[in-house]
């Protein structure tokens, strides 16, 4: 197991438990592991759901919890209301609780020890990687490589071409950065409890470690630059709490389609290393575990006996992800470029229609066609931006029915590959939109 965070101590657990003997490694010392943010926000419901202790109040990675969360319109109305329980809790203190989870079900984790390359045997298969640690370089044998090891990917990119996973790195274009201001608030009266978003600036407004504080974020494509110039634009338009800066924390995380497939002979790709985020919001912990979940059951079956787990036998990993979830993850990320691509007045009459956000208590009511004719006709949407609205969620829509008929067997994957490369072909790529968008801004300035 490469890569010691969210995915890879998740996965590590399940395959401990049962009875598989799973070695863990990391790069990083187990005192930085999960620095990459203060802060995490995960739904309660999760941690039941994937059989992970949850984090109670007194325990070091509980901060506190909200009970729901609001999207707002470009013109600051409209208000979404979407209800669930939602832990805030310390990323490195969480980190920790699933190492330990990880070690109770069996699994061994050294740190600070980093993948060199893959290891193949006489017939061409994967059968374990070389390792560089404190002490020098030493080889470990496995009859499952699985890669959790983050956007870099580090075992999947080293994969041979056709060895039956895509080994594509995930460049500067296929990511979304992330950028968290930590501030305090000056008015006690105007405390954070729950997250309110405003999708057409990339922003949020979430609580964070102290009751007097929040966390002014933002995420964008293309790059750090565009992300700090959407906060620009979006501080200019809409009020926050008055604040003192604290301090930045910044990242990154995947955003383009996945692997076609997650398993090959020996291999599984896991979280960020396989794309795993939610299109419409860049989060990827709880997404990536339902993977963990699948994958760990299909390898979990294939390897008893002693038995090596051949592409054939782990095929199911990819059709089960692909209907539970990637199906819809993928319709999102087709649909979201034709959505974003409005004016401020067309944002907030689709909010005010619930065209692209809902509120809980509007979901499934009212014809979306008839919702965008009407704004149409009343001069609230232009027939450019209806017509590249429309065009996304048809492709969008495509793309789902293609992908929850993922083939059954290996022996389908060559034509269905074929197809999907022509879908995603006629997708907008929102990078290129972030750049249009971009330039536009430099060109105010």
């Amino acid at each position: 197991m490469v890569g010691a965070c969210t995915a890879g101590l998740y996965f590590a657990g399940l395959m401990a438990r049962q009875g598989y003997q799973v070695f863990v490694c990391d790069r990083s010392s187990e005192a930085n592991l999960g620095r990459r943010y203060d802060v995490i926000h995960i739904r309660q419901e999760n941690f039941s759901r994937f059989g992970i202790p949850e984090p109670k109040p007194g325990d070091p990675d509980y901060v506190t919890v909200f009970h729901r969360s609001i999207h707002r319109s470009a013109l600051d109305k409209w208000p979404k209301n979407h209800y669930s329980e939602v832990l805030v809790l310390r990323r490195g203190s969480l980190m920790r609780r699933l190492a330990g989870w990880a070690r109770e079900q069996g699994a061994q984790i050294l740190m600070e020890t980093e993948f060199v390359s893959p290891v193949f045997d006489a017939q061409g298969r994967l059968s374990g990687g070389l390792f560089k640690g404190k002490h020098g370089e030493f080889q470990v044998k496995a009859r499952l490589t699985a890669d959790a090891s983050g956007i870099g990917a580090a075992v999947r990119t080293a994969l041979p071409k056709n060895y039956g996973v895509e080994n594509f790195i995930t460049g500067p274009r296929d990511q979304f950065y992330v950028v968290l201001r930590y501030v305090k608030l000056k008015n006690p009266d105007e405390r954070v409890e729950y997250t309110q978003s405003w999708p057409f600036y990339k922003t949020w407004i979430a609580p964070q470690l102290k009751s007097d504080g929040a966390i002014y974020g933002v995420g964008a494509n293309l790059s750090f630059d565009y992300a700090n110039r959407c906060w620009e634009h979006f501080a200019r338009r809409v009020s926050v709490p008055a604040h003192e800066f604290e301090y930045i924390e910044q990242s990154s995380t995947p955003y383009r389609r996945p692997p076609y497939s997650f398993a090959a002979d020996g291999f599984a790709v896991l979280g960020d290393a396989a794309c795993i985020t939610n299109p419409m919001s860049g989060e990827g912990v709880s997404y990536g575990w339902l993977l963990c979940a699948i994958t760990a059951e299909e390898f979990g079956r294939a390897m008893r006996d002693g038995a090596y787990p051949e592409r054939e036998k782990v095929w199911p990993v990819n059709r089960r992800y692909a209907q539970a979830q990637g199906a819809s993850f993928a319709r999102i990320l087709a649909v979201l470029p034709g959505a974003v691509t409005c004016t401020a007045e067309e944002n907030d009459y689709e909010f005010e229609q619930g065209i692209i956000f809902e509120d809980d208590k509007e979901k499934g009511r009212g014809n979306l066609v008839l919702k965008l004719l009407k704004g149409l006709f009343l001069g609230k949407l232009s027939l450019g931006t209806l017509k590249k609205l429309a065009g996304a969620v048809a492709a969008g829509n495509r793309i789902y029915k293609h992908y929850m008929n993922f083939p059954e067997e290996p022996g389908g994957f060559e034509g269905w590959v074929k197809k999907a490369e022509v879908l995603w072909g006629k997708t907008l790529m929102i990078a290129d939109l972030a750049e249009k968008d971009f330039a536009q801004m430099e060109g105010e300035t």
